[in-house]
């Protein structure tokens, strides 16, 4: 499947979950407000019947009673303006409340008709027992000399908000499963793109290990051709020359496989590590002597920086001094003009620190973040003018990995990259 097609299904898709997450939360509003709705019809009924039962037990009628009042979200009000016995306020609106299946505490007051002082109070907790309730917080009762015993009668529920999310439980129960459905659509979709990625990655590296496997084999049998007809008349400098060329194109072939090797036994997890005590400043001087003469056919240079005082480490020598190979590889390959190399070592508290600078063409910071992974090569066009596999970095990744290490990259598009090193002593 071609990329634009996934790009297409991933919009696609991404909007209808958008959709589906839009319209899932606007039937949570309506849900969460229809039964806001039915719990605030419940209270006033329930409250108007008390209102209208307290009016006849007084000797009023019901119709003189106001309408009840909703001052707020949880805060209810019926003016009665009439004389209250508390405790037959108390066990009338218990009944009326039980009656609706409203099991939340309340707190219920009578305030003075006149100038809305509190006269009366009770909290009641959600076990509505009413004896329990009388005895554990009896009626608080603040006279007023002067005042007519006028009474309004409040009800707050301060736990309103929580009791209404609490009656939605079907509606959290499907939200929660189509937010496992958009997480694991999610991790599908970033599975299939990097599996895409990963796929091109490899075509893009069997194309260049055709390439690079083909050279060498071409020179080699060439140069057996040649020998094989001609060996008697040729002269003894160019057989010396062909012999030379099919050594090492054939060390050059050697090399390469064995990388590949390398990283198919690392993503296998069987890479066995012989460690050792390792001195690291003579391993950098050892790898910095093998690039030597790379380096003087480009009159390169490199400066070797060794501060740590420290350089003995326990590690695999071979391996670390392939990693510091490939770093140093990379660091001529990619200096279009004279190479121009520092290798450093200093103490760290981790370790030691190993750090290899060029001022080569530099890497862009959007393609940093995929310099480790297997396979990967910074994009450069048609244009080919360095040879590779994409295994370089993501095999120095896997070694200080399995030394407990660590590898960092600093760099910038045409001024040069420093690739960061630490080794636990």
């Amino acid at each position: 499947m071609s990329r634009k097609k996934i790009q297409i299904i991933l919009v696609l898709a991404s909007l209808s979950l958008v959709a589906l997450l839009g319209t899932q939360g606007v039937w949570l509003s309506k849900a969460y407000s229809a039964q806001e709705r039915a719990f605030n019809h419940s209270v006033q009924v329930a409250l108007t019947n008390v209102a209208d039962q307290l009016l006849t037990q007084n000797g009023q009628s019901p119709a003189t009673a106001k309408p009840i009042q909703q001052l707020a979200s949880n805060y209810f009000i019926a003016e009665l303006n009439a004389p209250i016995d508390p405790a037959q306020a108390a066990e009338l609106l218990q009944q009326q409340l039980a009656q609706r299946q409203l099991k939340e505490p309340y707190e219920f007051g009578l305030y003075n008709g006149l100038d809305d002082t509190l006269m009366f109070g009770r909290f009641v907790p959600a076990t509505r027992q009413m004896a329990a309730a009388q005895e554990e917080s009896p009626v608080i009762k603040h006279e007023k000399e002067g005042s007519a015993p006028m009474y309004n009668l409040a009800v707050v529920f301060p736990t309103k908000t929580s009791f209404i999310l609490k009656e939605m439980e079907f509606w959290w129960y499907s939200s929660g499963a189509l937010l496992v459905v958009v997480l694991f659509f999610a991790y599908t979709m970033v599975q299939i793109l990097r599996e895409k990625r990963l796929a091109e990655l490899k075509t893009d590296f069997i194309n260049n290990l055709t390439h690079e496997l083909q050279t060498p084999i071409t020179n080699i049998g060439l140069a057996s051709e040649v020998l094989r007809k001609r060996a008697e008349t040729l002269p003894a400098e160019r057989l010396t020359r062909y012999h030379e060329l099919i050594y090492s194109e054939n060390e050059r072939l050697r090399a390469q496989v064995e990388r590949v090797l390398q990283m198919a036994t690392m993503e296998s997890r069987e890479l066995v590590l012989k460690k050792e005590t390792v001195d690291l400043h003579a391993l950098l001087q050892q790898t910095s002597d093998n690039l030597a003469p790379r380096l003087q056919q480009r009159v390169g240079h490199l400066r070797l920086d060794l501060q740590a005082t420290q350089p003995l480490v326990h590690a695999d020598s071979l391996h670390v001094a392939n990693a510091l190979y490939s770093l140093l590889d990379n660091a001529e390959k990619y200096s279009p003009q004279a190479p121009d190399i520092e290798v450093s070592t200093r103490d760290v508290e981790q370790g030691v620190l190993i750090s290899i600078k060029d001022r080569g063409v530099g890497i862009k910071k959007e393609f940093q973040k995929f310099l480790f992974d297997k396979f990967y090569r910074v994009p450069t066009g048609n244009v080919h003018d360095v040879k590779g596999f994409g295994l370089g970095l993501s095999y120095v990744k896997a070694i200080m990995d399995a030394h407990h290490g660590q590898v960092t990259v600093e760099s910038a598009e045409q001024e040069g990259t420093c690739f960061r090193l630490v080794l636990p002593i």
